[in-house]
């Protein structure tokens, strides 16, 4: 009797240890091995898209056009030409004045950006506020030789002239390549501006005391028949090209009403 209860007793033994090697214990967190290594988690990592439009980015190409051309002598005919002609797209325009002024006007190429960046003023006026346009022209008009250039009659012109047929809406536009008075005047992207040189110039002309080589920019546009240009100098104090007298009214004229 003792016997066989010693016998069920070492089969019961057997039975639960090999219970115990089929059931391993689980290890928690505080069995980990300390030496073992622990990829940290990642911040909150959102992909991030460059923000290219707080950026100007403008670009300009020169070419060489041919045109006909008179230089106005009596009994002269014409006779082919070859003028620069400047393409200067935008990843976007300026909208203040110390956007404009980051921009460099002091190069060959710089006849051509004043032009551009005139057009980029206009963009900015409207009736509820003045003050960027014309904090933007002054910059433009207002050189070291001639500091007065902007004037209260200049802002009152400009003023008279965006009201005038609500031109304010659309006049920068025009200029723009692709813009169409159909289309109400939207232009192409980029934002691209077209300008070629005038022949026959520069001219001089001497401003207190100070000589200066006047230059002329001109543009083609859908919105008239008619090109239009602005006058240009280089200043020789800060190398700078500004634009010239008042020259920069044949820009506010008229033109072809835009389709709503």
């Amino acid at each position: 009797m003792i016997k066989k209860l010693l016998i069920v007793l070492f089969v019961a033994l057997i039975f639960t240890g090999c219970t115990q090697k089929n059931n391993p214990v689980e290890p928690t967190d505080n069995n980990t091995d300390n030496n073992s290594t622990v990829t940290p988690s990642k911040p909150d990592e959102t992909p991030t898209t460059p923000e290219t439009n707080k950026e100007i980015g403008m670009n300009v190409t020169i070419s060489t056009i041919q045109r006909e051309a008179s230089d106005g002598k009596e009994n002269e005919g014409k006779e082919t030409v070859d003028l620069k002609q400047a393409k200067i797209s935008f990843n976007r325009l300026p909208e203040t004045v110390d956007e404009l002024k980051s921009i460099d006007r002091t190069g060959e190429d710089g006849k051509f950006i004043t032009m551009a960046l005139l057009i980029c003023s206009f963009k900015t006026w409207n009736p509820d506020d003045e003050t960027v346009c014309e904090e933007m022209m002054k910059e433009l008009l207002n050189s070291p030789t001639v500091d007065n250039n902007y004037t209260a009659y200049t802002k009152s012109f400009v003023k008279e002239r965006m009201l005038q047929n609500e031109k304010w809406g659309y006049i920068a536009d025009a200029y723009f390549d692709g813009a169409e008075s159909s289309y109400g005047y939207e232009p192409d992207l980029p934002l691209t501006i077209t300008l070629r040189e005038y022949p026959y110039l520069p001219q001089t002309s001497t401003m207190y005391g100070t000589e200066l080589s006047i230059d002329k920019v001109v543009i083609e546009f859908e919105g008239a028949d008619s090109e239009r240009s602005i006058s240009v100098y280089q200043d020789p104090t800060d190398n700078k090209w500004y634009v010239w007298s008042d020259s920069y009214k044949g820009l506010l004229t008229d033109i072809r009403f835009p389709a709503k």
